[in-house]
């Protein structure tokens, strides 16, 4: 008889055997005492409830809520934001206050711009609007105040202020991508030295350099503010260090470099990055960084900078305000940039007689 007519089959012996001895397991926990049975019982919750609390602990974590709140800022669809700036320099108080919107048409901007100018509330609203092509709209209104502002105080001519208020307010004027390219190439400037795809790779590594050493860490974490938990920011030297050092060996880099060959980053530069000198000179600007994230879903809710130095106050705000596609529409009539120009240039012509 041939050895492999001698051999006994044992295919599906292993599963066999396994299944018997949970089997038998099975029945000898049945039939153990109830003081067993508790025991194994609270063994096993004490396991998955301490996974559970350990896996809860790091999702609510300061660090691991601020990259979730900063992450929902580019994954949510067709974000809106509101941006306040607000401070006071050389004894002038002002306020800008911009909005801006997107859709699948395009993006929309709304500037408010409010101030005390000697002694004189003034203010200005500027609106754009960019469409998927390429154009881009714009709209001055609410320009009063300013205007006569400026003019009072002698800060701009009369034919200058009359000729951007004739050209603009309550006018949509359509800037083409030509148009931008004449404008730029009149300058004696290219329009950009990366092409599209050389833009998408710097991108792309910039993203990727960040994701692998995100370096925004919390201070600490403050007492919750209207449903959002407070978390004053800083900078991780060793994140930091990684992150420039991954971004200057990629191809991106390499990109830039081509349009500015004396762009570098050194060895001796990158390990400079301390956390005492990060800490030192956040001290020494008179800066502090607040982020606030939703306290149930982690999504960013608002960014706070202040800045108080050389009597210089200056605060900047970021809020997230939901999705407002319905606020991008582009205009249907409008003038063209050569008329623009037209009425541009008779207000400086003007004021070369002023």
């Amino acid at each position: 008889m041939s050895e492999q007519e001698t051999t006994p089959d044992l295919t599906g012996q292993d599963e066999i055997t396994s299944a018997a001895e949970k089997t038998s397991l099975l029945k000898k926990f049945k039939k153990s005492s109830k003081r067993t049975k508790l025991i194994v019982a609270g063994v096993t919750s004490v396991v998955l409830v301490s996974g559970g609390v350990s896996a809860y602990a790091v999702y609510q974590s300061p660090d691991t809520v601020i990259a979730q709140a900063i992450v929902s800022l580019v994954t949510t669809s067709n974000p809106s934001f509101e941006m306040d700036f607000s401070g006071n320099t050389s004894g002038v108080d002002a306020t800008l206050q911009m909005f801006t919107y997107s859709s699948d048409k395009g993006a929309a901007l709304e500037m408010n711009i409010k101030g005390n100018l000697a002694g004189q509330d003034a203010g200005a609203t500027l609106n754009v609007v960019a469409d998927k092509t390429g154009d881009i709209y714009l709209n001055l209104a609410n320009f009063s105040t300013l205007a006569s502002a400026l003019e009072q105080t002698g800060l701009a001519p009369n034919s200058m202020i009359q000729a951007y208020s004739s050209a603009l307010t309550d006018k949509w004027v359509k800037v083409s991508e030509t148009d931008l390219n004449q404008a730029t190439a009149s300058l004696g400037q290219t329009s950009s030295c990366l092409n599209k795809e050389a833009i998408a790779q710097v991108a792309t590594d910039l993203q990727n350099s960040l994701r692998n050493n995100f370096f925004v860490k919390a201070k600490e974490e403050l007492p919750q503010e209207d449903g959002n938990r407070v978390f004053p920011l800083t900078l991780d030297a060793d994140k930091v260090k990684g992150f420039a050092t991954s971004f200057r060996d990629s191809k991106g880099f390499a990109e830039l470099a081509k349009c500015q060959p004396g762009l570098a980053l050194s060895d001796a530069s990158i390990n400079s990055i301390t956390q005492q000198a990060i800490d030192e000179a956040i001290t020494k600007s008179g800066s502090s960084f607040k982020l606030y994230a939703n306290a149930v879903s982690h999504n960013f809710a608002k960014l706070s900078i202040d800045i108080n130095t050389g009597g210089q106050k200056i605060n900047f705000t970021l809020k997230a305000n939901g999705s407002h596609p319905e606020k991008v529409v582009i205009p249907s009539e409008s003038e063209t940039f050569t008329e623009f120009l037209t009425a541009m240039y008779s207000g400086f012509s003007a004021v070369g007689t002023y």
